[in-house]
């Protein structure tokens, strides 16, 4: 009985240990698949492409499918461009709201459990191999806008469902991921100049 115990205990995935495991990765590149459904569309909308997280450097979201889009989020700044088209950048200044909930996703994929508490009540279950998080909003605007926040992973955040007020649902699933090279190439590294 004692070893059932011990061995639960040690599989058991906490607060503490999921934060270690996220932020481990200082770098994180992979592929996303996404499916929005909203109440106004009869059919989901649908979209694929390949991100690249740097923790020093912010976020490169590169949509492929079903057109080019690009964004790019660093601290300060945000660049979005669509189609190969001139890329629009404003600032928390000029899009305070936008930055907020860009910075909270960013908080969720390190795994900065202390902004999440700030933010969200917290639920946790499963192992360090497959693991939920489920977060509800504890205040606006968050809770304006989404009821839960789910996202599930083992080493990696590979799912995040956001489910909206309104009833809109996004489920984003992430797929080949890698921190290697721990490093960022001559090419990432431009990506963040903006």
């Amino acid at each position: 009985m004692a070893l059932i115990l011990f061995s639960m205990n040690v599989f058991a995935v906490s607060l503490d240990s999921l934060q270690q495991t996220l932020s481990q990765h200082s770098v994180v590149r992979g592929e996303f698949a996404q499916q929005r459904t909203m109440a106004l569309f009869s059919k989901p909308l649908t979209s694929r492409g390949t991100f690249l997280l740097a923790d020093q450097r912010g976020l490169i979201w590169q949509q492929t499918v079903p057109f080019p889009t690009q964004l790019r989020l660093t601290k300060e700044k945000l660049s979005q461009s669509f189609d190969g088209g001139e890329p629009q950048i404003m600032t928390a200044k000029d899009n305070p709201m936008a930055f907020y909930f860009s910075h909270i996703f960013l908080s969720l994929f390190r795994g900065d459990t202390a902004q999440l508490h700030h933010d969200f009540v917290i639920s946790l279950s499963g192992d360090e191999q497959q693991w939920t998080l489920s977060l509800t909003p504890k205040s606006a605007p968050l809770s304006a806008v989404f009821s839960t926040i789910e996202v599930k992973g083992n080493q990696y955040i590979t799912h995040v469902i956001l489910n909206e007020i309104r009833g809109d649902r996004t489920a984003i699933v992430f797929s080949q991921q890698s921190s290697l090279p721990l490093d960022l190439t001559e090419q990432e590294l431009k990506l963040f100049e903006f």
